[in-house]
């Protein structure tokens, strides 16, 4: 199911290569710095994901058709711990995925089929917090009752916003629609090795500073609401740990995002 990544030969600086993925959503993906930076920490996290008690979702979202969000959603699957695509998937198929795998679910279209579903709703939300991460389902003949374990990495993709209770999870990565004079690389015609290269880096600065992030407890922007200051949490932390600089920039992009998810995005 996923290729095993081969560790980066040298030591990795962190802030350098948060600069990399950066610069390749932009060469990609028409949206806002913010929008950018909080989506680097965010595939960043994937990969530590064991360090931290909250996995925030990466909620990629847009008032109409065509802005990327489609785009976004592969960009962070070409970079990101595990990645698992899908257009649609079943409560049932979700918890049984995420327990075997420990996958980063990739979700497109949520909004096709996720405000009405109430268990699939359940195992996501249940999925945000590590402590809680559990469902009980029963298997086999017997119907024996089966804990399942759904902690989990999960972005989703879709037109307007999520149900509260997922909304409430996330962090909104809102996209919008280029303009003329915006050019963007396709994403077919971009260098896959780059893509490799970086999942190498990735991997080997996860084993070097995944003990380093445990130790780091950053601190949280008043201005957030107490579920926004968990779901930053984490990205703020691996922020921390990149440099005071790297800190300062992801308190903004909290905060910009913050507004943009209260006051932004009429699609229901």
């Amino acid at each position: 199911m996923f290729p095993q990544v081969q560790l980066w030969e040298d030591e990795v600086d962190g802030a350098e290569l948060l600069g990399q993925i950066e610069s390749i959503i932009d060469r990609h993906i028409v949206c806002e710095p913010h929008t950018t930076t909080a989506t680097a920490l965010w595939i960043m996290f994937t990969w530590c994901i064991d360090a931290f008690q909250i996995a925030p979702i990466a909620c990629i979202t847009a008032p109409e058709k065509r802005c990327g969000k489609t785009q976004l959603l592969t960009v962070i699957g070409k970079l990101c711990y595990r990645p698992l695509p899908v257009a649609n998937i079943t409560a049932a198929a979700a918890f049984r995925a995420i327990d075997e795998w420990h996958p980063t679910l990739l979700v497109d279209e949520y909004d096709t089929f996720i405000k009405d579903n109430d268990d699939l709703r359940g195992i996501f939300n249940a999925g945000h917090g590590r402590e809680n991460a559990f469902v009980i389902r029963t298997t086999g003949e017997d119907h024996k009752p089966t804990k399942f374990n759904v902690w989990s990495a999960k972005a989703l993709s879709g037109i307007g916003h999520l149900p509260d209770t997922l909304k409430d999870r996330s962090i909104i990565l809102e996209l919008r629609r280029k303009q003329k004079d915006e050019v963007r690389q396709r994403l077919r015609n971009a260098d896959q090795s780059e893509f490799e290269q970086i999942k190498q880096k990735l991997a080997r600065w996860t084993q070097d500073n995944i003990q380093h992030i445990q130790d780091v407890t950053p601190n949280l922007p008043n201005e957030l609401n107490d579920r926004s200051q968990d779901n930053w949490e984490s990205l703020l932390t691996i922020a921390d740990l990149l440099g005071t600089s790297i800190g300062a920039k992801a308190r903004r992009a909290s905060l910009e995002i913050s507004g943009v998810e209260q006051n932004t995005l009429s699609t229901n």
